[in-house]
């Protein structure tokens, strides 16, 4: 039997319009966490009108935090020059904040520098087996500024690889006993017990002072894509832009809402409805 509304199914929920955030929630949020590869960009861009939105975010006194599988380099600058409180990067292995009241950067990982040593001298096994196996890929364009994880294009500037090429990438990470997340243009893998969601909660521990449990309607994550799914399963209010809806069928935990628009016009169009639900 098939629910309307809020379910396709018996078991499996729908997201909801964002006409259902209720303004209450909307009053109470202090914290936006945010993906950035097709969430606030668009055809690989950061739009005016979506760096516009975190200004807006920032003018209305919530705070915003990117969550990203991109490198250490990215997340230094976007820390310093973009109005956000911190960066969540290569899929949580570490958070920047920088302190502008100091002229400071803090920098906080979430495994040890003999860990990232190791790591990084195991993940070059993965790396000549990768290229050697599966030719038609190459390693990220951006993986000279990366910590802790190798980053595997199959499809940013290189033709988009076959399933068949991707599925064997992600045996041989398997094989090497390492973790990998794929996105919507890399696959990324490391060896350490971190992820985006062990990320979000030391970022919360330690800038907010606060665990992630007790502010649960003071939280929202805005996504895109499956390697999204363990924020869409640990937080309670979640969004995603509507280019997620090709992969909604293969997600166990899915968002609570969906925007209209994709990318980056439906992540203004998500701050532009908080911000208006905000004020009633």
């Amino acid at each position: 039997m098939v629910k309307t509304g809020r379910f396709l199914s018996m078991s499996k929920p729908r997201p909801l319009s964002l006409r259902f955030l209720p303004e209450q929630f909307c009053r109470s949020l202090e914290i936006l966490f945010t993906d950035i590869d097709d969430t606030i960009t668009q055809d690989s861009l950061l739009t005016a009108p979506a760096y516009a939105s975190l200004w807006k975010l920032y003018e209305h006194g919530i705070q915003v935090a990117v969550v990203t599988g991109r490198p250490a380099g990215w997340c230094d600058h976007i820390a310093r020059m973009w109005p956000v409180r911190g960066v969540i990067g290569e899929n949580g292995a570490f958070y920047f904040s920088y302190r502008r009241d100091k002229n400071r950067m803090e920098r906080c990982y979430l495994i040890s520098e003999e860990e990232r040593l190791e790591g990084r001298k195991k993940l070059e096994k993965i790396r000549e087996r990768v290229l050697r196996d599966v030719p038609a890929c190459k390693i990220a364009a951006d993986q000279a500024f990366r910590i802790t994880d190798l980053a595997i294009d199959y499809c940013e500037d290189v033709k988009p690889l076959k399933p068949s090429e991707i599925a064997r990438i992600c045996r041989i990470i398997e094989n090497e006993g390492a973790v990998y997340k794929i996105s919507n243009i890399h696959i990324n893998c490391w060896y350490g017990n971190f992820d985006k969601v062990s990320g979000i909660k030391e970022f919360i521990k330690n800038e907010l002072d606060l665990q992630l449990s007790e502010i649960p309607d003071q939280v929202v994550f805005i996504g895109d894509s499956p390697n999204d799914e363990p924020m869409f399963k640990e937080l309670k209010h979640c969004i995603a832009v509507a280019n997620i809806a090709p992969y909604l069928k293969q997600l166990k935990s899915l968002p609570m809402y969906l925007t209209k628009s994709r990318a980056a016009c439906g992540f203004s169009e998500a701050v532009d409805i908080i911000l208006k639900k905000r004020k009633h």
